[in-house]
């Protein structure tokens, strides 16, 4: 479970609301409303204004961090990462060509330390994926070729059995 509290500074504000927003979320199964939160939070003496604000922080972190699959998450199945979104801004590239790629971006992309990614262009709009998602999307586009449950290897040696005792 995501406990965002533990990674900011104990006994602040900002930890005592991502608590809050922390226990709703392990309670209720799914991400507490930003109302939710603040009334707890005002009920402890907290300013209306902070509580807002640090809700959209914690729910904007949770959410980078969320890189599990729907299907898998619900049915109990070992979780898979996959690609996340960050909306539009403006980067500069240099006119030497290098481009600095915000965290979050990077983290979405789901770039690893060596930072190795492809990239293309289209229609003039420059795309860059990471290994990681690359594989990410070819296995969601794959899923259904194979029903669940059914090892294809098991079929494989099925068939190579079937081959061996024909010979």
């Amino acid at each position: 479970m995501n406990m965002l509290h533990v990674s900011v500074r104990p006994g602040s504000e900002k930890a005592r609301i991502w608590q809050i927003c922390d226990e709703l979320f392990a309670r209720k199964g799914e991400i507490p409303s930003g109302r939710e939160v603040v009334n707890l939070y005002l009920a402890e003496d907290g300013k209306e204004g902070t509580g807002f604000t640090q809700y959209s922080h914690w729910k904007k972190e949770l959410q980078s961090r969320m890189q599990v699959a729907g299907d898998q998450q619900e049915q109990g199945e070992p979780q898979a990462m996959v690609a996340g979104a960050v909306a539009f801004r403006p980067i500069t590239i240099s006119p030497d060509g290098h481009l600095i790629v915000p965290a979050d971006m990077r983290r979405a992309m789901m770039l690893d330390g060596d930072g190795r990614a492809t990239a293309s262009v289209v229609d003039g709009e420059l795309r860059i994926i990471s290994p990681l998602a690359a594989l990410s999307q070819l296995q969601r586009r794959t899923q259904d070729l194979v029903p669940r449950g059914s090892l294809v290897s098991d079929e494989l040696i099925a068939e190579r059995r079937a081959e061996a005792q024909a010979e």
